[in-house]
């Protein structure tokens, strides 16, 4: 019964916000306005995957577009067409809205669903993350920073002569920052306002430290953010504009998009970037190339090994992406938490797999020995196995 009142209650409070903002209007209301209207509409619909609507505003990291990528037809490639069949039949019946499998450069597979399309907008939720690691290669190489093992006091002003100036970049990067993370979700707490407020780099510079730094694995957003606050504040470059330049434009991507907090004001770093289906797997090839891309180097590739080296607070996490060196069944986000860990069923069948992780089983996986990228997106699945995809197609490569 309690619990019936407090939904009652809940959902009564939603309602009244939203006619409220629908009589008075976003716009009149100012910030405030617009923070309550992603709170309402977000609580009313999925707060952690609210349709592409409901990002606003976005700002637009331009793309180079000049051509698709390489396609050949499934019966051509290497692999018997009944994995492909098995593979779209287990990506179906668990929810996916597209399934891309590039190989050796070429796509050889495409199913989409739920009315999507190889130039659809997607988001990447956590996939985000592993642009602040794209970026944090370029400000060393551009002069920027001079190393990851900086304090981020050393760029970000509200950090000096404070409790957090022994936090690294490095730290950062290897989701071990230390800071403490609250479960509050009500309205005013601070990780609501971190993920839907109007300011997010103060909600994000103001949270406390809990633990020494680089000594637990914590696979939250206020790393990533903070990396995204540190890459503006160092390059002095707007974030969307230092990933077009340096990443986005180079790999002849399509348009690309950044939620912000506010008109003119933060990129969320953390996550929430939208582009293009196909166009991941230009970010997926060009990471399984050693940082090449059509014979032109996106990244050094120097900085691609840092990014895929275990991390020491976790063998299978580098920076901001997600390794397959240690059998773990259960792979949990918090080392200190099991609640949702994502299940493996048996090892990765190649030593060097890596990938991204996003919620909702978005899941990007890059196998270079094998010239590999699975691409999945879609909706949540309880069931979803790890490892199925990726061996599947490696277990077909290595009978050929």
């Amino acid at each position: 019964m309690i619990r019936r009142f407090i939904k009652f209650i809940l959902v009564s409070l939603v309602v009244l916000v939203l006619v409220i903002s629908s009589v008075i209007g976003s716009a009149s209301i100012g910030l405030f306005g617009l923070f309550w209207e992603r709170w309402s509409t977000a609580m009313m619909n999925n707060p952690l995957d609210p349709d592409f609507s409901w990002y606003q505003p976005l700002e637009r990291s331009k793309g180079d577009f000049i051509s698709e990528l390489e396609t050949i037809s499934s019966d051509q490639s290497e692999i018997p067409l009944s994995v492909f069949q098995e593979a779209q039949k287990y990506a179906e019946i668990h929810g996916s809205k597209s399934l891309v499998i590039q190989h050796k450069g070429e796509i050889i597979f495409e199913s989409y669903w739920q009315e999507t399309n190889p130039d659809s907008l997607f988001g990447l939720h956590s996939f985000t993350k592993t642009m602040n690691a794209l970026l944090v290669g370029h400000l060393l190489e551009d002069g920027y920073i001079q190393s990851i093992d900086e304090s981020v006091a050393d760029y970000i002003d509200e950090w000096k002569d404070s409790n957090k100036t022994n936090i690294t970049i490095r730290h950062l990067l290897h989701m071990s920052g230390g800071l403490k993370e609250s479960f509050d979700y009500s309205p005013f707490s601070d990780r609501i306002q971190r993920a839907y407020g109007t300011d997010i780099v103060n909600a994000n510079l103001m949270m406390e430290p809990e633990i020494e730094p680089g000594t637990v694995f914590s696979h939250n957003n206020y790393n990533s953010q903070i990396l995204g606050i540190l890459i503006e504040r160092s390059s002095g470059i707007r974030y969307s504009k230092y990933f077009s330049e340096k990443i986005w434009a180079p790999l002849g991507s399509r348009d690309a998009f950044f939620f912000v907090d506010r008109p003119n004001g933060m990129a969320h770093t953390d996550c929430c970037m939208w582009a293009s289906i196909r166009d991941m797997i230009r970010i997926g090839e060009m990471l399984m190339n050693n940082g090449q891309f059509n014979n032109m180097e996106i990244l050094p590739e120097s900085w691609v090994q840092q990014m895929i080296t275990p991390s020491d607070s976790n063998p299978n996490y580098g920076m901001q992406i997600w390794l397959g060196n240690e059998y773990q069944e259960r792979r949990a986000y918090d080392a200190r938490l099991t609640m949702y860990a994502n299940y493996h069923s048996e090892p990765y069948a190649a030593d060097d797999l890596f990938f991204m992780d996003g919620i909702g089983k978005q899941r990007m996986y890059m196998i270079p020995s094998e010239s590999l990228v699975i691409l999945r997106t879609g909706d949540n699945s309880p069931d979803w196995d790890d490892s199925k995809l990726p061996n599947l197609f490696l277990k077909a490569l290595k009978k050929k």
